[in-house]
């Protein structure tokens, strides 16, 4: 596999599951990683983790809360302070909720968590990331699902004011994290960063028990036919890292198992210009003055 030496990979929800098997690779193969983490205990525990098992000495530890858009402005803050360039960043942080829950900014969880908060990060990072493309390429990899294709957006409920499921406000945060893909694409992929979003697989994570009781039910009877965590991770590695002609023309779209499956029918160019547009705005009151570089 390619030689990382010399980049810096930011990982979201980097302290388990597909985030912790990507960067323990990344550090494997000479990158420096920065692990993004909600809880600080669990996030140490997983630096020495991988410290332990690939020998790296580049391995960070970013605490931030992506329930919180001010936390993740923050850690954008300590990001652009301590870097001038980022290779890739990997926004894998995300979850399922069994039951609507509004966070302190006034936006619904899952919403605010899988989206809103990686948008911001994607967004205020950009600087470091067309600071690197401008040397040769950057890269923004989003963990997507298969569920997005069961949950068309409703741009006048956004925040699931209305009939509320896990499976709905999940489903709409994953075709989200597609979406910002394309349309990364659309903005910026004449200035070299190359966007994608993956399908991971049904994999034997800890979402499974965080979704409620049908998500529980669902993961255990699924459960010896799930994939390991290594082979979900697989696609996730090769988009952040392969120099295969697959993954540098990636151009925003969607993959599975390193191939692009079709994708839903409301997953349009059209929809992925409006969602800019309405994060842009709702994220807009909620910035802090940005570090400049």
């Amino acid at each position: 596999m390619d030689d990382l030496q010399g980049k810096v990979f930011i990982v979201t929800g980097a302290n388990s599951g597909i985030g912790f098997e990507a960067a323990k690779n990344f550090a494997s193969r000479g990158g420096e990683v920065v692990l993004v983490c909600r809880n600080e205990t669990k996030g140490l525990a997983a630096m020495k983790e991988i410290e332990a098992e690939t020998g790296s000495e580049k391995v960070v530890l970013e605490v931030a809360d992506f329930s919180s858009l001010a936390s993740v402005n923050e850690l954008a803050d300590r990001l652009l302070l301590n870097y001038e360039c980022i290779d890739v960043l990997c926004n894998n942080a995300g979850g399922a909720n069994s039951k609507r829950e509004l966070t302190n900014e006034g936006f619904e969880l899952t919403f605010a968590t899988n989206h809103l908060s990686g948008f911001l990060l994607t967004q205020k990072l950009l600087p470091l990331l067309l600071n690197q493309a401008a040397r040769g390429e950057a890269r923004v990899v989003f963990t997507s699902s298969l569920g997005h294709k069961n949950s068309p957006l409703d741009f006048d409920d956004l925040n699931l004011d209305k009939k509320y499921s896990t499976l709905k406000a999940y489903g709409r945060s994953k075709l989200m994290n597609l979406l910002t893909a394309r349309e990364i694409h659309r903005r910026y992929g004449h200035q070299a960063i190359i966007a994608s979003s993956f399908h991971p697989g049904a994999v034997r994570t800890a979402i499974w028990g965080k979704g409620g009781f049908l998500a529980t039910v669902l993961g255990f009877v699924m459960y010896p036919f799930m994939w390991s965590i290594e082979k979900g991770a697989d696609t996730f590695i090769w988009l952040a890292s392969s120099q295969e002609e697959a993954v540098k023309n990636a151009a925003g779209n969607y993959f599975f198992d390193r191939r692009q499956p079709s994708i839903a029918d409301f997953a349009t160019d059209e929809a992925a210009k409006r969602l800019w547009e309405v994060s842009e705005e709702l994220i807009q009151p909620h910035l802090k003055d940005s570090q400049q570089i």
